[in-house]
């Protein structure tokens, strides 16, 4: 009985030192009894990359995502391999990136722990272990010292986290005591703007040569699908990509031919804005980017693979509670944005409209601004041709360039009207002759542009947002800030 208790004890301590962002990103695939339709593996860039909620609200697809930071394509195949235990998917959508790494596992080996901690250990997670710590080139880098957690490394850690997590008590938080979990279906939306620099040209004949650590297990990922009955497509999304990278997606699709599977190359693609999508200069792409590709794999996958529509079903009813919270998610992290860039960014939803009240007509002379109007759908040489102090966008993608000299915009949604208040209270904006804010004086005469957002289906305000100019920065473009209530 002593040794049970003794057992037990150890199995809640371990649960409890354990990070718990294996769990944050898995626990609704766990817990979901239905069989997902279609899993999604890869790298960050895919994490970062493709929203399983805006699959389902759009086409009923039931999927989740796999994507795991720096994870190479051997990483990717055990994952996939573990993940299989547990669900029979129609499609599997493989990312591409790092086909030409020769090493099994990313330097940073806590990203390892995130992808696989959360798998309950099984003759798979084992072999998983055994694997990918068999790792000659790997070993070598850790021999020159260019790994800095080689003492993490062992097959004990991946199949029995304690062992390294132990230590954590005097690091333990609230976090540590939670029971929260993604709301994004193992997603993760990084919401800031960044421009690159130009990217190379580089053509379609110019590929990865050998084979790799990455074709190896590219290879092998295809074949356990296709063993199964899985359909495979392969991808390599988009972003800022280097001569290197552009090599290793021309060689995907000679992969793709040789197994009879579909591939999309993101990078040949006129799809995504990088002036307006990138999170950061060389890598990921922010929610206005993993929209875009998001909405074009959804109609790709309706259209080419038998994954059906599973709005109505009902072993998927809680999908519809899951949007709810997912919607929830995205508002609150509008509201949080103190910069009009990212705000704007954030815009660019299919499930929003909004109103843009242009009270500086510096703006339009702006091209780092346009380019976030433009991504919206604006018309911005006939906006500032027209000197437009007012715009509607509808579901993040089409704009009407009003005016408001009348103090009106009309819509198909209705009227809005902007009126001054007495007593010098300040003013108030209104549709259909219900208020939805007002700002005092000061505020008014301090602002470049107001932003008011609504839920497409409803048209409920879901905020609203006045910006002020701060200052110009380095890149010569205007800062507008948010102004404190």
């Amino acid at each position: 009985v002593a040794a049970g208790r003794t057992v037990l004890a150890l199995g809640a301590a371990a649960g409890m030192l354990q990070r718990k962002d294996s769990d944050f990103k898995y626990r609704p695939y766990f817990t979901q009894e239905a069989d997902f339709d279609v899993l999604f593996f890869g790298t960050s860039h895919v994490i970062n990359g493709i929203f399983p909620m805006e699959l389902w609200k759009d086409y009923g697809i039931v999927s989740y995502n796999f994507g795991g930071h720096g994870n190479e394509l051997a990483t990717s195949y055990w994952v996939m391999r573990n993940a299989l235990d547990y669900t029979d998917p129609k499609l599997v959508v493989i990312d591409g990136l790092n086909l030409g790494s020769d090493v099994k596992t990313y330097a940073n080996f806590s990203n390892i722990h995130q992808s696989l901690d959360v798998f309950p250990i099984s003759r798979t997670k084992i072999a998983a272990a055994s694997d990918l710590l068999d790792d000659p080139v790997m070993d070598e880098n850790i021999a020159a010292g260019l790994v800095g957690d080689a003492a993490q490394r062992t097959k004990m850690s991946l199949l029995w986290d304690f062992t390294i997590y132990h230590s954590r008590w005097n690091g333990l938080g609230q976090a540590d005591f939670a029971s929260d979990c993604t709301k994004e279906k193992g997603a993760e939306s990084r919401i800031a703007v960044s421009v690159p620099d130009e990217i190379p040209y580089v053509p379609a004949d110019e590929k990865l040569e050998g084979e790799t650590a990455g074709t190896r297990y590219l290879r092998r990922m295809i074949k356990e699908c296709q063993s199964r009955g899985i359909q495979v497509l392969l991808t390599y999304l988009p972003f800022p990509s280097t001569k290197e990278q552009q090599q290793e997606a021309n060689r995907i699709g000679e992969l793709a031919l040789a197994y009879d599977v579909e591939y999309i190359n993101f990078l040949d693609m006129d799809l995504v804005d990088y002036d307006t999508d990138c999170y950061d200069p060389n890598s990921h792409l922010n929610p206005s980017g993993a929209r875009k590709v998001t909405d074009f794999l959804g109609s790709y996958i309706m259209e080419h693979y038998k994954v059906a529509d599973q709005r109505t079903h009902k072993a998927y009813e809680d999908w519809h509670k899951d949007y709810e919270a997912y919607q929830t998610f995205k508002e609150e992290n509008l509201k949080q944005q103190g910069t009009a860039d990212v705000y704007l960014m954030l815009l660019a939803d299919k499930n929003y409209n909004a109103l843009i009240e242009i009270k500086d007509p510096a703006l339009w002379e702006s091209d780092y601004y346009n380019a976030f109007f433009e991504n919206l759908g604006i018309d911005t040489v006939k906006a500032a041709a027209a000197d437009a102090d007012c715009l509607f966008v509808k579901g993040g993608s089409q704009a009407d360039d009003l005016s408001t000299a009348d103090q009106k915009a009309r819509t198909e949604y209705g009227t809005f009207v902007y009126k001054k208040l007495p007593a010098q209270e300040g003013f108030s904006m209104n549709l259909n002759q219900t208020e939805l804010y007002r700002i005092n004086t000061e505020q008014a005469e301090s602002e470049a542009m107001h932003i008011s957002v609504f839920e497409k289906d409803t048209m409920r305000l879901v905020d609203h947002a006045g910006f002020a100019v701060s200052d110009t920065n380095e890149n010569t473009h205007i800062n507008l800030n948010k102004i404190q209530n």
